[in-house]
């Protein structure tokens, strides 16, 4: 990540930082899942890159999901679906619709 910092490519900070987060999570590292992603989605937000932000809410639901608040989760997953929806990206979309399957 300090490689990615020094660059100055916040698209790519972001992306590591997603990427970082989804690892965190499997491995059972709540926190600094949570820490990444909450870093993630402010960059995405200035940027705008909404398609970050879009991966970003499908992860929040994911670690949401893991630490068991599925209300939480359906609220990531229902912002997920709309910037799939305004966006048309459509690559998520069928992750959006596994998660609200999952999640309710």
């Amino acid at each position: 990540m300090d490689r990615l910092r020094q660059a100055r490519a916040e698209e790519f900070v972001a992306r590591g930082l997603l990427d970082r987060a989804a690892f965190r999570r499997v491995d059972g590292n709540f926190a600094g899942a949570a820490a990444d992603l909450t870093e993630a989605m402010e960059i995405a937000e200035r940027g705008p890159m909404r398609l970050h932000e879009c991966d970003a809410h499908l992860e929040w639901a994911r670690l949401c999901r893991d630490q068991g608040d599925l209300a939480a989760a359906r609220g990531h997953v229902a912002r997920a679906r709309e910037l799939v929806e305004a966006t048309g990206y459509g690559r998520r979309a069928r992750e959006v619709s596994w998660l609200e399957g999952v999640v309710g």
